[in-house]
Parts: C-alpha cells; sequence; structure tokens
C-alpha cells in the first residue's frame, strides 16, 4: 500500500432511499383515501336527502345515514393521515439530522454509513476522523477532481457521493485499510490493527504544500478544505 494515495471508493446499497420513499408515498395515500371517503359520503348524503322513499315502499334501498357515516369514516382517515404525515416529517427532522460540509462523524459511523443517514460527531472527538468536505450527485467529482483515487475518503450509492477530508491528530496513530477506504484510531503500541498502522507526522491546514512533512511521499493533500496531513509507518517492535 501507497501511504499518500487513499485511493478507493466505497459503495453503498439504494435500499434505504427506496423504503423512506415507498413509506412517503404510504402517508401520502393515507389522507388521500380519507378525502375521497369524505366526498363519497356528502354525495350519499345529499341524495338521501334529495330522493325521499316513494309512499308505500317504506325504504330507498339505502340506510337513512349511509351518508353520513361514509363522511365521518372519511374524516377520521384524513386526520389519521396527516397525523402521520407530520408525524414523519417530525421524525426524520429529530432523528436524521442534515450533514452539512465541515461536519466530522466518527469511523464506525462511516462503516455502517447510509447516505441521508450519517450523524454529525464534533471534530474534536478523537474518532470522528472524517471531516465532510463536497456532498456531490450525478456522478460529479470531489474538490480535486477524481471521485475513484482521490485524495479523499469517499461514499456513494450511485447517485450521491460524500467526499470526506481526513481529520486526524498530530502524535496520534490509525489503522489504515486502502482496500476499504477506512482508517481507524488506534494505539500506537497496538499490533493487531485490521490494516496498516500509521501515525500522523504532520497535519497542515491552509496550504496543499507538501514539502512540510518529514516524507514528502507519503503526504495526502485537499484542497478543500486546504489541507496537508502526513502519514508516517510504524514499524512493529
Amino acid at each position: 500500500m501507497i501511504i499518500g494515495q487513499i485511493g478507493s471508493t466505497a459503495i453503498l446499497a439504494a435500499g434505504d432511499s427506496a423504503d423512506s420513499s415507498s413509506f412517503s408515498a404510504g402517508t401520502l395515500l393515507i389522507p388521500a383515501a380519507g378525502v375521497v371517503l369524505l366526498v363519497v359520503g356528502l354525495v350519499l348524503r345529499n341524495r338521501t336527502k334529495a330522493t325521499p322513499a316513494a309512499e308505500g315502499t317504506g325504504s330507498t334501498g339505502m340506510p337513512k345515514h349511509t351518508g353520513t357515516i361514509v363522511a365521518i369514516a372519511g374524516v377520521l382517515v384524513l386526520a389519521l393521515g396527516l397525523v402521520a404525515t407530520v408525524s414523519n416529517s417530525t421524525t426524520s427532522s429529530t432523528h436524521d439530522p442534515e450533514l452539512a460540509v465541515g461536519n466530522c462523524v466518527t469511523s464506525s459511523d462511516y462503516r455502517g454509513a447510509q447516505i441521508g443517514k450519517i450523524h454529525p460527531t464534533s471534530c474534536d472527538d478523537r474518532a470522528a476522523v472524517y471531516e465532510l468536505a463536497a456532498s456531490v450527485t450525478n456522478g460529479a467529482t470531489c474538490p480535486d477532481g477524481k471521485l475513484r483515487d482521490a485524495g479523499y475518503f469517499v461514499l456513494t450509492d450511485g447517485k450521491h457521493s460524500l467526499c470526506f477530508a481526513p481529520n486526524v491528530k498530530v502524535g496520534d496513530c490509525y489503522s489504515m485499510q486502502a482496500d476499504v477506504n477506512q482508517i481507524t484510531p488506534i494505539d500506537c503500541a497496538s499490533k493487531n490493527g485490521p490494516g496498516v498502522t500509521v501515525q500522523i507526522g504532520g497535519r497542515f491546514d491552509g496550504t496543499t504544500d507538501t514539502s512540510k512533512c518529514p516524507i514528502p511521499a507519503g503526504a495526502t493533500i485537499t484542497p478543500q478544505p486546504a489541507r496537508v496531513v502526513c502519514w508516517q509507518p510504524v514499524t512493529p517492535h
């Protein structure tokens, strides 16, 4: 593995988007059904009033209060649908905060990521090793002009892609797994990491000049945010 080239792109399943769309469509159908029942009930009620029973027949062929019952059912279904729609909207805004550029996410959230359901974490948290640099759609590239083999950690579901810059701290060690495009905070003395253990020899924000790194060839560059990270391999003892 070449330190300095982050490389691969994590491909996500799009099933959650479809499930969410189906649920939204269902909540919209409920109030629609309520409106239909309400209208039908009012029509039946008006017909009942307009066509009194013929003398001697004793019946119109339809229960007297059918229209009223159907209309009441329509009102109840409509109310239920509106409550479900509002509840769904409130739940989404409460439990699925939108991830904005500059927000950070933890390595565990990144590994189990579902675009649209990634929760931001304070960038000061040691576990929050990914900082969102850009959110792009329809095959657009990350700020360095690449999607695959970018200088970013990339998550994509085919339609939407998230480009993350490394949010790492000088002196800390990380397990780097190039094949799955992930890094995880790790004890520098650990010998049981799932990938190659690297230490951060330097981090320089506001520049793309790698000459400040002890090993310039082992640096990664992100133009947005402008950042140079110096990765150094940790030799096991």
